[in-house]
């Protein structure tokens, strides 16, 4: 990754969008992601926003969040689809 610390901000940043957008899209509730303990579904939150931003296709995420207000099932290039399923 380049840019240097805020470069790193940003992706993080995109990358928390593209993961709330696409669980929005799928009506997939994030909120209990690790179980009911909050502590554990910070860190289950925080292994999938890091997943999202070791993606290479942002762009084409971004675009496909961008023209559907809804989807039945998150992209094969997608590094969560374990966690994007929906209900």
């Amino acid at each position: 990754m380049t840019g240097g610390p805020m470069g790193i901000f940003k992706n993080l940043s995109e990358s928390a969008g593209l993961v709330n957008d696409m669980a929005d899209r799928l009506d997939v509730d994030l909120t209990h992601i690790g179980g009911l303990d909050a502590e554990s579904s910070a860190i289950a939150y925080r292994s999938v926003v890091m997943s999202c931003a070791a993606c290479k296709q942002h762009e084409n995420c971004r675009h496909l969040l961008d023209d559907n207000a809804k989807l039945n099932d998150a992209p094969g290039y997608c590094r969560n689809r374990h966690v994007m399923h929906r209900p």
